[in-house]
């Protein structure tokens, strides 16, 4: 340890080696950070920033300041950042090793192959015939020519798969026919590289002795290949032994860590880098059971995030961008990238227009495997600290890796435009998952549908949501019509790894998801009928569109999107919500786009086995002494508008379930004649009357079928279809009329006496409406009502706010 001390002291805090780490480590996060951000806008990767911030740390800018050199990264401090840098670069390339699934490779290689090979051929000839030039001019003739050659040629013909499986998620290519096969290109041309790259290794460690560089290579290889029959069976069995848990058993990580670090250390003792052996750790790790992704978000974020930015900034304490100070060298810069660029774009694009592809697919494809990126950097550095090539070389290869990423996106919308693919990337979507559903045991009482059949798109985008859709799914498979749900799993795709591993692996994800799992599994076990389980893994953004288009594959009638209410740990009650569910980007996109009827359902825990008498009516009350209380209650305000009716068409699809108490609530306009009509008995602001439909009469003081009728024929809800097949659905049907002079007070009342486990339907209008009848406003922002305000911030029920679609009244008219 080296001598410091405290600064209150007057002493330099930054001579203590922990110190000055600490500060150095800072330093890299937040200005890779920051750069992060702005580059974002750009649609840039992440390692963009992170190879650009170590560049301006180094002596391209800040490290040319000797104060700053001396104090941040002083040369003694340069052995301890390597070695913490290189060990970053272990952990990484394990988990590159482990978002390469050779399985998927295997299934896609017929079809891959034809691109990555040619993608590695032209691009490594370019390279040998620059390497001539470029040897002869700028390079140290010690290196041996041979060595020389073939490195350049690796450099040129390299693809960054880690960057490519992020920039085609990015711009949603990822399930689209392009995007497939040049992922799976990008793999195979990143597995023969990385085998050509340990050939490079050796023959630089053993320069007078091919012999013993081709010895070391076959040992290396036959390394991966006991990994692979050898270890990987035991991690398998492993891996089988905890498929039933949600998460990963302590000894499968720790077995797994020590692979890493005992196939590390055999690839650096035979003679090539450590990160080799990681790598192929990282290859040979099961993906069985969401082991790979579960395994990578334990890891990731502390390598990602905190260790892999000090190996680009220690790439870029050894670029010097002011090496590059005449024409000569800026030319021979230029000669790389074009070198680079035309190797890539002509031999995959040619490539990709054999294999079938059009010529603006085959372009797009030839500009994708033109990314360099992360691993260009680890290929530069590996030749910089052999040898093999020197500063000047070293700076120039990696702005070509820059250039070639930073182009990649741009380039590709440009010549491939998503109103182009995205609509091929959603009918391959929708028919991959389909078949996953029906062909994979996801869900055994999948049957194709009826045209008759109402269908029915549940989201499910976390755990909170599971419980009330299992009542509403339950609940629709009860009625009298069939109902086909899709339930649609929605994941947020961020910067880890594992995301875009879910991504890129649609069927792996499913089965492993336990929302998807515990949703599956309720399925199978109350045998619901039609139950096709989804998943989707994009930008939070992008939700409202995957919901839809799932919508419109399925020709969906309805889709409920659910809102959990938080709840208070210490009291277990619901807590009221000051802004409006409706306006959450979700919930407010998928009402504005979606083509069919829409339910937003506020959950407060529907569907709960808990209830006290002080909750309840007095009607309930009289039930309860009659040995007639029902389980759970649905609340219905009616005022006549579509909305209203679309309320009662969703309550007609629930009410069959045994058990459910079915109240409309039906508002009519107050008036002293429709007073002296009901007949009150006494003349208040308020006036209410009861009606039960239920085939055994509730008591003799409610009025018959016959005055509902009378009473109701102004707004004309008897006589609308909506509520006949209500009536007919519903085993216990309740009508209360309400004449008042604040009706939306009288609503708030009644629905203030049910609790957590009952449902209260609104329209979409009344949500939103001060006034009774409702008043549906014309643009602006909409605010919420009085309803609406007490739905969301005091009301104890659920609540499910529907507005109107063109499918679920023709779906419904069966019933």
């Amino acid at each position: 340890m080296g001598e410091g001390g405290t600064f209150l002291a007057g002493t330099n805090p930054l001579a203590e080696p922990i110190g000055l780490f600490l500060v150095q480590i800072l330093l890299i996060v937040v200005l890779s950070r920051v750069l992060a951000i702005g580059l974002g806008y750009l649609k840039q990767p992440r390692v963009i920033a992170e190879v650009i911030g170590g560049i301006l740390l180094g002596p391209s800018l800040c490290s040319r300041s000797q104060a700053f050199k001396d104090n941040v990264f002083p040369k003694e401090s340069l052995p301890r950042l390597s070695l913490i840098a290189n060990f970053s670069l272990i952990l990484f390339l394990f988990l590159v090793g482990i978002e390469l699934d050779p399985t998927t490779v295997f299934k896609k290689f017929r079809q891959s192959a034809a691109i990555s090979l040619t993608g590695i051929a032209l691009p490594f000839a370019v390279g040998v015939g620059v390497s001539h030039l470029i040897y002869e001019n700028l390079a140290d003739q010690n290196v041996p020519f041979t060595s020389f050659f073939v490195f350049l040629g690796v450099a040129m013909s390299i693809t960054a798969f880690p960057v490519l499986a992020r920039i085609l998620t990015e711009t949603k290519l990822i399930q689209t026919s392009v995007g497939q096969i040049t992922l799976a290109s990008a793999a195979v041309d990143d597995g023969i590289a990385w085998c050509l790259l340990i050939l490079v290794v050796a023959l630089i460690n053993n320069p007078s002795n091919s012999v013993q560089a081709l010895y070391v290579f076959l040992v290396v290889i036959a390394w991966g290949l006991f990994l692979w029959f050898a270890i990987r069976p035991i991690l398998m069995s492993l891996v089988n032994r905890s498929a039933g848990s949600d998460s990963i058993s302590h000894l499968s990580v720790l077995v797994t860590f020590i692979v890493i670090l005992v196939s590390s250390f055999f690839t650096q003792a035979a003679g090539v880098h450590a990160i080799f052996g990681a790598f192929l750790a990282g290859l040979i790790t099961p993906h069985d059971h969401g082991f790979a992704i579960k395994l990578t978000e334990k890891i990731e974020d502390l390598v990602t995030m905190l260790l892999l930015p000090l190996y680009f900034a220690y790439s870029g304490l050894n670029t010097n961008i002011g090496m590059l100070n005449d024409g000569e060298s800026w030319a021979y810069t230029i000669l790389v990238i074009v070198a680079a660029c035309g190797g890539k774009l002509i031999g995959c694009t040619a490539a990709a227009r054999l294999t079938g592809f059009g010529w603006r697919e085959s372009l797009a494809s030839g500009i994708l495997m033109n990314t360099k990126g992360l691993v260009e950097l680890i290929v530069l550095n590996l030749g910089y600290s052999a040898g093999v090539i020197n500063q000047k070389i070293f700076t120039m290869f990696v702005i070509m890796a820059l250039v070639t990423t930073f182009m990649t996106t741009p380039l590709v919308t440009w010549v491939y435009p998503p109103k182009i693919y995205l609509k091929q990337s959603r009918a391959i979507t929708h028919d991959t998952l389909s078949s996953i559903a029906a062909k994979d045991d996801m869900s055994p009482y999948h049957h194709e549908g009826g045209p008759d059949d109402v269908k029915v798109v549940i989201c499910l985008p976390n755990m909170h949501a599971v419980p009330p859709m299992m009542s509403i799914t339950q609940m629709f498979q009860t009625a009298k019509h069939r109902v086909q749900v899709y339930a649609l799993r929605l994941i947020k795709l961020t910067e880890r790894t594992s995301t875009y591993m879910m991504a890129a692996n649609a069927t792996e994800t499913m089965r492993a998801d336990p929302v998807v799992n515990v949703f599956r599994t309720f399925s199978q076990l109350n045998h619901v009928g039609s139950v096709t389980t989804l998943v989707s893994v994009s930008h939070t953004e992008d939700f409202a569109a995957k919901v839809v288009e799932t919508a419109n594959d399925a020709n969906a009638d309805l889709v409920v999107v659910p809102w959990h209410v938080p709840v208070d740990p210490d009291t277990n009650k619901v807590l009221g919500m000051q802004t409006s569910p409706l306006s959450e980007p979700l919930v407010k996109d998928v009402l504005a786009i979606a083509p069919c009827t829409v339910g937003v359902f506020i959950d407060r825990g529907f569907g709960v086995n808990q209830s006290t008498l002080d909750e309840r009516t007095d009607m309930d009350i009289q039930r309860f002494a009659e040995g007639k209380l029902t389980q759970q209650t649905v609340l219905v305000p009616f005022f006549g508008t579509r909305e209203c009716y679309e309320s009662l068409r969703f309550v007609t699809s629930l009410a069959a379930q045994s058990g459910i108490l079915v109240v409309v609530l039906h508002v009519q306009p107050y008036t002293s004649k429709s007073l002296d009509d009901m007949h009150a008995v006494r003349v208040t602001p308020t006036s209410t009357k009861t009606l039960s439909t239920d085939a055994s009469p509730v008591g003799d003081d409610l009025p018959k079928d016959q005055d509902l009728i009378a009473d109701s024929k102004s707004t004309g809800l008897t006589g609308h279809d909506a509520f006949k097949a209500l009536r007919r659905a519903a085993p216990i049907l309740t009508v209360e009329v309400i004449t008042s002079i604040d009706p939306l007070q009288d609503i708030v009342t009644r629905g203030t006496k049910l609790g957590r486990k009952d449902l209260i339907v609104i329209g979409h209008d009344a949500y939103y409406t001060s006034v009774s009848p409702p008043v549906v406003s014309v643009g602006g922002m909409r605010r919420r009502g009085v309803v609406g305000r007490w739905a969301d911030e005091e009301c104890a029920s659920s609540v499910v706010v529907i507005r109107k679609g063109e499918r679920w009244e023709e779906a419904t008219k069966m019933v």
